[in-house]
C-alpha cells in the first residue's frame, strides 16, 4: 500500500522542487492585507474555545500557535511552539516548548499553557481525548501526554489540533477547575459538575485577545470592515516575520473580491466564481490551485422520513451530474468526486486497494437507476411530475446553504435544479454563514450544504466530520446542542455491522498502517453504499495572490501543497519569513 504524503502530492499535482528563502526581521511599517470573515463584538468575542470566538479561521496560527506544522511534501512535522516532540519508550508523547517566548500580556509561554489548553479541550469533548488517558507536567517547559499505545492520529491532534495553544493567564482558573472535575471521576458532560463548568466556559468573555503568535489583535481597531493585528515580538514567529501589521478584512466572497480587484487586499482563500477568476488573471493577479481534500455535500436530517432511507439518498446521487455542479460552482476548481467514499479521491488512491476501488459505486448520472431505486421502495411519480413516497407524501424538502459562500450557494442552486427536474420538490434558502453552521449542529434543517472531508492526509479525520462534528459534537464549546444530522452510527452494509464513529477513531490509532488501511476500507465501502451525506465535488483552491504587493514563494514551491487549514501554507510562510513585502 502506498502510504506516504509524498505520493499523495503526486496524486494531486506534480512532485515539486524545494526552494529555500532565508527569513529576515520585520520591516518597519510593513503591512499585510488578507481576509477572513468574523463577527464584531458583542456577537464576536475573545473566548476562542467557544462558539462566536474570534478564532480567525485559517489565520488562527498567528495568534494561537500550534505545537508543530506538518510539511505535507515531506511528511515531516516542523516545530512551531514546540522545540522537540515524540514518543518515549513507554509509548507516551512528550512535548517540550521553545524557550524565551511570551504571550502578548507579558506572561511566559510554559508547560502550564499546554496543560490548560488540553484540559479545556477535554472539557469541550475534543477528539484528541479519545486516545489520551491523561497528562503530566514534566518540568516548566515539558508535558507528557499519556496514552495506552502510540497513535499517528493522536500525534496529529496533539501537534496541530484544536486551533493552537491558549494562555493559562487567561484560561488557567477554568482549566484548573476542569482538572478537578476530571479527578472527581466525572467522565462526560452528562455529569452535572462537568456540564456546569462547560456552560461557564461557553459564557466566559475575556477582556482582551491574548496572543502567543507573532501578532495580537487590537480590540480598538475592530470594525465591520477590518481588524488590525500588531506585531507581538515575543510570540512564536515574532522574530522571523517581515511585517509589522496584519490587516484582516471582514467578509465573504462578494465583499472581498472588489477589494482584491482594487488592490486593497492581496490574498484571499475565498472560492471565487469563474468570471471573477478570469478577471483577476487579466489584471495580472495569480491564482493558486491545489486540492483541499474537502468540498460541499448534501447533508440530510436522518430523523426525517424518507431522507433516512438509503435508496432515496442513492437516487439523489444518481440524479445529480456532479461534474456540471462543480463547474458552475467553481469552474476548474470544482472537481467532481468520483469514488464517493467520504474522503478525497486522492486519499482513496493511497489507502484503498485497486480491487476495493474497482468495487465502489461511482454513482454516475443515471436517471433510470434513480427511478428504479425509488420505485423499488414503493414510491411513485404523480401526474404533476412530483415523486410521492410510500405514505403518500411528496418528496418536498428545504435545502439550506450558507448564503455568503458563493461556491456552495451555486452548488445548492444547481443541485436543487437537477433534483427538481427529476421530480423532487426542493426549495432553497440561504442562511447567514455562521447561523447556518449552528443550525446544522442544532438539527434545525431538512437538507443542507456542509463539507464532506477535511484538509488532512489522515482519513480518520475526514470521517469524523460526518460521524462526529456534524452528528452532534460540533467543534467549539456550546455548539453541540442538537444532534446534528442524527445519523445512527451503528450501521449494516455488505461487509457486516460496525459503528462508523468508533471505527473512524480507531482507524487513526496505532502506527500499523496496514491495520489502519483495513479499517479505512470498511469506512470507505460502507460510506459508498450508505451515503450518509452526498459528496458533490472537491474544492481545489482558486486563491487570488497579488504578487505586486507580496514576495511569495514561486509557484513550484512545495509549501503550496499544504492545505488552507490546518498547516496553512500562508501562516507558515508568514511565521517563518518566507512571505515578505514585494
Amino acid at each position: 500500500m502506498r502510504r506516504t504524503v509524498r505520493l499523495l502530492t503526486v496524486a494531486l499535482i506534480a512532485v515539486l522542487a524545494v526552494m529555500s528563502l532565508a527569513p529576515v526581521t520585520a520591516q518597519e511599517g510593513a503591512v499585510l492585507n488578507v481576509a477572513w470573515p468574523y463577527s464584531v463584538p458583542p456577537t464576536g468575542h475573545f473566548n476562542t474555545f467557544a462558539s462566536g470566538g474570534m478564532v480567525m479561521g485559517s489565520y488562527s496560527d498567528l495568534f494561537q500557535p500550534p505545537l508543530a506544522v506538518l510539511i505535507w511534501a515531506d511528511n515531516v512535522y516542523e516545530g512551531m511552539a514546540a522545540e522537540s516532540f515524540g514518543y518515549d519508550e513507554d509509548g507516551n508523547y512528550v512535548v517540550t516548548l521553545k524557550s524565551g517566548h511570551t504571550w502578548s500580556d507579558g506572561s511566559p509561554m510554559t508547560a502550564d499553557d499546554v496543560i490548560a489548553t488540553f484540559n479545556l479541550f477535554r472539557l469541550r469533548g475534543d477528539a484528541v481525548w479519545n486516545t489520551l488517558t491523561g497528562m503530566e507536567k514534566v518540568d516548566d517547559m515539558t508535558v507528557k501526554f499519556l496514552m495506552d499505545a502510540p497513535s499517528s492520529l493522536a500525534e496529529r491532534q496533539i501537534l496541530t489540533g484544536g486551533n493552537g495553544l491558549r494562555p493559562a493567564s487567561v484560561y488557567g482558573d477554568l482549566a484548573n477547575r476542569a482538572a478537578e472535575v476530571f479527578e472527581s471521576g466525572a467522565t462526560s458532560n452528562e455529569d452535572e459538575a462537568w456540564s456546569s463548568l462547560l456552560n461557564e466556559l461557553v459564557e466566559y468573555r475575556p477582556e482582551a485577545y491574548v496572543s502567543g503568535g507573532p501578532f495580537t489583535i487590537d480590540p480598538a481597531s475592530i470594525t465591520e470592515a477590518n481588524v488590525t493585528a500588531n506585531l507581538n515580538a515575543g510570540g512564536i514567529g515574532g522574530d522571523a516575520v517581515n511585517f509589522d501589521t496584519v490587516v484582516l478584512w471582514n467578509g465573504e466572497t462578494e465583499v472581498v473580491t472588489p477589494l482584491v480587484a482594487n488592490g486593497e487586499l492581496w490574498y484571499i482563500t475565498h472560492g471565487i466564481p469563474p468570471t471573477t477568476e478570469q478577471a483577476f488573471v487579466e489584471q495580472g493577479i495569480d491564482i493558486l490551485r491545489t486540492g483541499m481534500f474537502s468540498g460541499p455535500a448534501i447533508y440530510v436530517n436522518h430523523d426525517i422520513y424518507p431522507l433516512n432511507v438509503t435508496e432515496v439518498r442513492q437516487a439523489m446521487a444518481y440524479v445529480i451530474d456532479r461534474q456540471q455542479n462543480g463547474f458552475v460552482s467553481l469552474g476548474e476548481s470544482g472537481v467532481a468526486v468520483e469514488l464517493m467514499t467520504g474522503m478525497s479521491d486522492a486519499l482513496a488512491d493511497i489507502w484503498l486497494t485497486e480491487e476495493t476501488i474497482d468495487s465502489l459505486n461511482p454513482y454516475e448520472q443515471d436517471l433510470d437507476m434513480a427511478t428504479s431505486l425509488l420505485e423499488g421502495v414503493g414510491f411513485t411519480k404523480g401526474d404533476d411530475g412530483i415523486w410521492v413516497d410510500d405514505q403518500g407524501n411528496p418528496l418536498a424538502f428545504e435545502m439550506t446553504f450558507p448564503q455568503e459562500y458563493a461556491d456552495w450557494s451555486a452548488a445548492a442552486e444547481n443541485a436543487i435544479s437537477q433534483l427538481n427536474d427529476f421530480g423532487f420538490n426542493i426549495t432553497g434558502r440561504g442562511v447567514q454563514f455562521q447561523q447556518h453552521e449552528q443550525d446544522v449542529y442544532d438539527s434545525n434543517f431538512q437538507m443542507a450544504i456542509r463539507n464532506w472531508g477535511i484538509g488532512d492526509p489522515i482519513p480518520s479525520l475526514s470521517y469524523l466530520e460526518p460521524y462526529d462534528r456534524w452528528n452532534g459534537q460540533g467543534l467549539l464549546a456550546g455548539e453541540a446542542a442538537g444532534g446534528g444530522m442524527n445519523f445512527p452510527t451503528e450501521v449494516t452494509y455488505s461487509g457486516g455491522t460496525l459503528d462508523v464513529r468508533d471505527v473512524a477513531i480507531t482507524s487513526g490509532q496505532g502506527t500499523d498502517t496496514e491495520a489502519q488501511a483495513a479499517l479505512v476500507e470498511q469506512l470507505a465501502v460502507s460510506y459508498n453504499e450508505l451515503l450518509p451525506a452526498i459528496p458533490l465535488w472537491e474544492r481545489f483552491t482558486n486563491n487570488a495572490l497579488n504578487r505586486n504587493f507580496l514576495d511569495a514563494p514561486a509557484f513550484d514551491d512545495p509549501i503550496y501543497i499544504n492545505d488552507t487549514t490546518p498547516d496553512f501554507w500562508m501562516t507558515y510562510a508568514i511565521m517563518t519569513g518566507l512571505l515578505a513585502p514585494a
